[in-house]
């Protein structure tokens, strides 16, 4: 066992006997994340708790925990934290289990499953202000865009932008980030895809990694959801699903739909921001921490942004552009790479 698995189940045991409650027997590592956090499954007789390690010089555990606390309080479904030690890293929450939407979806049950997930959305999006929670400012939804021109074309492709390349792409962050300064601002998870979305056994979606929730456009939260890099739907089906999100919204008192001028229009514009953004995160992540298991997930990525700037005049050059001469070069880094 090694030291960080043998620390983790000590102390877990040491605060679960503090409280009079029955010890954990087994620890094993679960899976790889993004972030520097850890994730552990610690097994007793009959129940099962989740050990964390999240370095506390990379990782912002004190909101994680004031989030926890504040969705719980809002009823969002999300683990809640039992013990924590800011110190040291360490905390034991509340297992949600193994079924994940990233591995259970599919044609067969994504609107069962979508519309609980859009049940704990719009709870997320009902939630009030807090001082404690960032907003997502305009030059925030820029600079995240950015990344996708510096670690993916640049530095993953090696592409040298020129004058108009890089005018084209001004184009593009202008278009966006006018659209989602004028969206309605409700609190967002920020990553609301299938990945941090577990079945639980009431059949209500948990909700997982909301550790960077913020104040932003009402359409970031359903971008992340619809534009699912691990289902294929058809644009019928997706436009279905952007229909009963607004009409669960108005049922539920998300009044600032109505607000929405073109409701399509800003929901796939506020998707394309996502995915710029996570075209560069991802290059980062492969680039500058060394690890590389998401790198498949730029392919599909870029093909959502090449499909939704195809529909919009002011976004044709981009979309041509990027078909063009940027997929067959991602085709080729992707080989080298994987």
């Amino acid at each position: 066992m090694s030291l960080l698995k043998e620390g983790l189940l000590e102390w877990s045991n040491e605060k679960l006997k503090g409280s009079g409650k029955p010890e954990m027997f087994e620890i094993e590592a679960l899976r790889q994340e993004a972030s520097t956090r850890e994730y552990f499954r610690l097994k007793g007789k009959g129940n099962s708790l989740i050990g964390v390690f999240s370095p506390p010089e990379t990782e912002l555990n004190e909101q994680f925990i004031f989030l926890s606390n504040f969705f719980r309080n809002n009823g969002v479904t999300v683990p809640e934290v039992f013990y924590f030690d800011l110190e040291s890293g360490w905390m034991l929450v509340e297992d949600f289990g193994d079924d994940s939407y990233q591995f259970k979806l599919n044609k067969k049950n994504y609107h069962h499953l979508f519309s609980a997930a859009i049940d704990e959305m719009i709870n997320i999006q009902l939630c009030q202000k807090d001082e404690k929670i960032p907003v997502l400012e305009e030059i925030d939804l820029r600079n995240q865009m950015l990344l996708f021109e510096d670690w993916f074309l640049k530095d993953l492709l090696g592409l040298e932008l020129g004058r108009e390349e890089t005018d084209l792409f001004s184009n593009l962050y202008k278009v966006v980030v006018q659209d989602l300064k004028e969206q309605p601002k409700v609190m967002c998870h920020f990553d609301f895809e299938s990945r941090n979305l577990m079945i639980l056994q009431d059949g209500n979606a948990g909700v997982l990694d909301f550790q960077d929730a913020v104040y932003g456009p009402i359409f970031l939260d359903p971008a992340a959801l619809f534009k699912d890099l691990y289902l294929e739907i058809k644009d019928e089906e997706l436009n279905a699903l952007l229909e009963e999100y607004l009409s669960r919204s108005n049922e539920l008192g998300l009044t600032q739909v109505s607000a929405i001028k073109n409701p399509k229009k800003s929901f796939d514009l506020t998707g394309l921001q996502r995915q710029l953004r996570i075209l560069g995160t991802l290059s980062r992540l492969h680039l500058r921490d060394g690890k590389s298991f998401r790198l498949p997930d730029l392919h599909k990525t870029l093909k959502f942004v090449i499909e939704t700037s195809i529909k919009y005049e002011e976004l044709n050059e981009v979309s041509n552009y990027l078909k063009e001469k940027v997929a067959p070069l991602l085709t080729r880094t992707l080989k080298e790479n994987l």
